[in-house]
């Protein structure tokens, strides 16, 4: 894709690649599979796609998703995928990722970068979800994080209503803040909640919530003034983000189907002598009137992306 085509931040894109019949009969449980992964921005592709196949999930979630950055090789990763699998695609651009003199090699942009839905089933339609808050402006030049890798936009969250064989159902994909407190992300997860509920009062009940939260506040990231930047990080001493969450915001839903002890984040630049000094739960997902009968967690080496994926079979409650 020529930079002229890139899409702008706010775009949502839509594209179908599947072939043949568009009506994909329901699995023998009447069970659809849903997977969340942040793909770190594709740096592994061929070994994504050789992984999304085997998992042959009915909807995906994907996070950090580049298009035509220097990266990643130039590649569109998510068309990639949605081709080599024949999926129906939904691609939410949240930021330009700017080319620029500051940035590695590992960095470096000219293209752009955000969320993804891929889906075995129609969508009946697609939306963004804007955040009312930003703790990091990264339209601001002067912001040291800005400064570091150069963007214009802002994160944002895909919202797909999907054909299910069993009814419509919503889905979110989601990458809520990294660089904030314990207490912004939970602002931007709020965000969300109050879409779902705007999607319920239409008579939209079977909800999927799927994300890279960002749950940062573990292990050493508590020391940085980037992670754990709130007066949180000392109150929550004790607990993981990930399990305050569990304990304090979704005390009284029972739809998380993956516990707080779920590893998806193990850096292996923060491992001492054995010991993980940075690992959490980052990835979530969050179900509403649907039930988990099976799940999956995968990517256990970090060899496709430093985010582990998890996976789930549901049904309608």
């Amino acid at each position: 894709m020529m930079a002229s085509e890139l899409p702008p931040p706010g775009a949502v894109l839509r594209r179908d690649f599947r072939c043949g019949p568009t009506q994909v009969p329901a699995r023998l449980d009447g069970a659809i599979k849903l997977l969340q992964w942040n793909i770190e921005r594709g740096y592994q592709l061929a070994g994504i796609i050789e992984e999304l196949r085997s998992i042959d999930a009915d909807i995906i979630s994907l996070q950090e998703v580049d298009v035509g950055c220097e990266r990643s090789g130039g590649a569109d990763t998510g068309v990639a995928i949605a081709q080599a699998l024949g999926l129906n695609y939904a691609f939410l651009c949240e930021f330009e990722e700017e080319y620029s003199p500051l940035r590695d090699a590992r960095s470096q942009g000219g293209g752009v970068h955000g969320n993804t839905i891929l889906s075995k089933f129609d969508f009946l339609e697609s939306a963004v979800v804007p955040h009312r808050s930003h703790p990091v402006d990264w339209n601001n030049p002067t912001h040291a994080l800005a400064r570091r890798e150069p963007r214009r936009g802002e994160r944002a969250v895909l919202r797909a209503v999907v054909d299910a064989p069993q009814g419509p159902l919503v889905v979110y994909s989601a990458h809520l803040e990294v660089f904030c407190g314990l207490l912004a992300r939970i602002t931007q997860l709020a965000d969300i909640f109050a879409d779902a509920r705007l999607q319920a009062d239409r008579g939209l009940h079977r909800q999927a919530i799927l994300g890279d939260m960002n749950t940062m506040a573990h292990g050493i990231a508590r020391l940085s003034p980037n992670y754990c930047c709130d007066h949180m990080r000392l109150r929550s001493i004790g607990m993981d983000e990930a399990a305050v969450w569990h304990r304090h915001v979704l005390p009284v839903l029972d739809l998380h189907p993956f516990p707080p002890t779920t590893t998806t984040l193990d850096n292996p630049a923060y491992r001492w002598f054995g010991l993980s000094l940075m690992k959490g739960k980052l990835d979530w997902v969050l179900l509403r009137r649907l039930r988990a009968v099976t799940t999956q967690v995968g990517n256990h080496s970090y060899a496709l992306s430093d985010h582990k994926w998890l996976a789930a079979e549901v049904v309608p409650e």
